[in-house]
């Protein structure tokens, strides 16, 4: 690559590409031939980030399933401790995260569904 190297991306990518634009671009001055290598560049750098981004998604599965695996464990052992519901929205009123908030909500519907015993 000769104009987006490090590059890693995709907002580094457009930033640069509309930078060289302005430089490269035959109504500024610019070679047509320049202009032109400069955009298959920018073409073949998106479709590699896309690939990245295709590869990398399977982690992100294995994140969340991971995250869901420590969330059963979680709601096994509030269970266990009998973990009253008054503090988990105490908790959901405190939090900062709508992810946070979410959770602790299903979490306390989920109590609220089940007996004790």
């Amino acid at each position: 690559m000769i104009y987006f190297q490090n590059i890693t991306d995709l907002e580094q990518a457009k930033l640069r590409y509309r930078k060289l634009a302005k430089e490269l671009h035959p109504d500024k001055g610019g070679s047509a031939l320049n202009f032109q290598q400069m955009q298959e560049e920018y073409k073949t750098l998106l479709l590699n980030l896309q690939n990245k981004q295709v590869i990398s998604s399977p982690q992100t599965s294995q994140q969340s399933n991971d995250i869901m695996a420590e969330l059963g464990k979680l709601a096994k052992v509030l269970i266990q401790k009998q973990v009253p519901q008054k503090y988990l929205q105490e908790k959901i009123k405190k939090s900062q995260s709508p992810i946070e908030k979410g959770l602790f909500s299903k979490l306390v519907d989920f109590l609220n569904e089940i007996e004790i015993k």
